[in-house]
This record gives structure tokens, sequence and C-alpha cells, in this order.
């Protein structure tokens, strides 16, 4: 029973695997320390017949078990149902996770990163990012993780930014997206729909071939309402399989929490 509950946290929650198994560490924690699992119900439904103290002690443990069962039965139910957006999943969110170990690849190279999260309750999406090398910051109402010490001259703007259009569906978004860009890249490439790093569109721009050279993606996905999201990668072209790849990989793990 107890690897049932555990099969069904893992196949129908939306989260990542290793989360799954921390949430479920927790619960057996929990129930373990529980001291009513061992007291409350032991001296209601089983106070009759009397037995002896090896009898006592086998239905004892049979009687935990199965509240503890219950209980964790209780707990991924809730939890599977529990909208994201809610001070409770808050709560869980912080309780489980505020950071994690993400492992990413940087030019053909595996390394782990400490990942640090954000919660939007406004906006209602959740991010990890690499708080070893960037900061998230607010600037003209949009969330922008960018390097935590600002590159010198010339160097262009490194940054990943998160705005949302209330309105706009993606196909759509897109489409104007790339009509702006063409005017500001020397370089934009047709758009293209991904399912990586997030659900939605891609679009790519090169501003020359210099080693400096500024590039943009924007990827718009939907909002699970009525909207979207743009999520923008503005780095160097020098910085493509640094700054770019670590952007790309840290919008893996953006996650839009969906509506109450």
């Amino acid at each position: 029973m107890e690897q049932k509950l555990k099969n069904r946290l893992r196949e129908e929650s939306r989260y990542d695997d290793k989360l799954k198994d921390e949430i479920w560490s927790q619960i057996e924690l929990q129930l373990e320390g529980s001291p009513r699992t061992q007291d409350t119900i032991g001296t209601q439904a089983w106070e009759k017949p009397r037995m002896n103290n090896k009898g006592r002690t086998s239905r004892m443990k049979a009687i935990k078990i199965w509240t503890g069962v219950a209980a964790a039965a209780i707990a991924v139910a809730v939890f599977l149902t529990l909208p994201p957006g809610t001070a409770m999943m808050k709560s869980i969110q912080n309780w489980f996770a505020p950071e994690k170990e993400i492992e990413i690849e940087v030019e053909g190279q595996k390394e782990q990163t400490q990942g640090q999260v954000h919660v939007d309750e406004a906006s209602r999406y959740a991010i990890y990012y690499d708080k070893e090398r960037y900061k998230l910051v607010q600037e003209d109402g949009k969330d922008v993780i960018t390097t935590i010490d600002p590159l010198p001259e010339p160097y262009p703007q490194v940054s990943l930014t998160i705005e949302q259009n209330l309105s706009k569906k993606p196909e759509e978004l897109a489409q104007e997206i790339a009509e702006q860009l063409a005017k500001e890249y020397a370089e934009v490439r047709e758009i293209e729909q991904v399912t990586s790093p997030v659900n939605g569109y891609s679009i790519h721009a090169i501003d020359g071939s210099d080693r400096l050279s500024k590039v943009i993606t924007v990827y718009v996905t939907s909002n699970e309402q009525q909207g979207s999201f743009i999520l923008t990668s503005r780095y160097f072209l020098e910085a493509a399989e640094g700054h770019g790849a670590r952007f790309t990989q840290t919008l893996e793990q953006f996650e839009v929490l969906k509506p109450e």
C-alpha cells in the first residue's frame, strides 16, 4: 500500500523526481515520529478483547502501520490536488525545497549548481536559478535574473527577463516579437515551436558576428489562462556556451502556477 501511494505521488505530481522523493521522505518522517499514531487509536478501537503483551504489541504495530498508510494517503491526496498558489502550497514549497542542486552542462562539461527558488505569487510562476552566479531583481515591473556583479564595458547586457502579457496568446505574441526584433537585429531566425526548455515558441536573433555581438532568445509560453509569459535571454556571442547555456537550463526549471 505504501509503495502504491509513493508511485501515485511520483506519477501524478508535476514536480521533478528529486522533489517527489523529498516529499515522500518527509511524509515518512512525520509518520514515524507521530505520537498519535501510537496512542490515540490504540486506546479506542483495539481496547477489547484483552490480550497478552505479545498480542498487544502485534496489534499496536498493525495499528501504527495502517494509521501511517492512511495518513500518507491523505497527505498525498492533499498534495496532488492543492492549488500551487495557496498559502499552504507556498509553505510546502518552502518546507521541501527552498534550494536544490541542479545539474547543468556547460561547454560539454556537467556541473552541479545550487538552485535558489523564486515563487512569484502575483505573476503565478516559480523558477530555480543559480544563486552562486546570479541575482534576481525587479526592473520596470519585470523579474530579471542577472550577474551578481555587473559586467564591465564593453560587454553587452547579460540577463534573463521574466514578464507576463495577460491578454495575448503565445502564437500571436511570438509573431509580434519577431517583427520587433527584425527592426533591431541583423539576423532573426524563423519562429520555432518548441517543447524545451519550455512549451511554446522560440525567436532567436543575432546582431552581427563579432565576439561581443548581441544575442537574444525569446521564449513565449502560455500562462495557463488567457495570456502568456515572455522569457527573454540576453547575452553576447562569445557567451553563448556560458551564460546562454545556463539561462536555457534555468528555464527548464520554470513552472507556471495554475490559477486557483
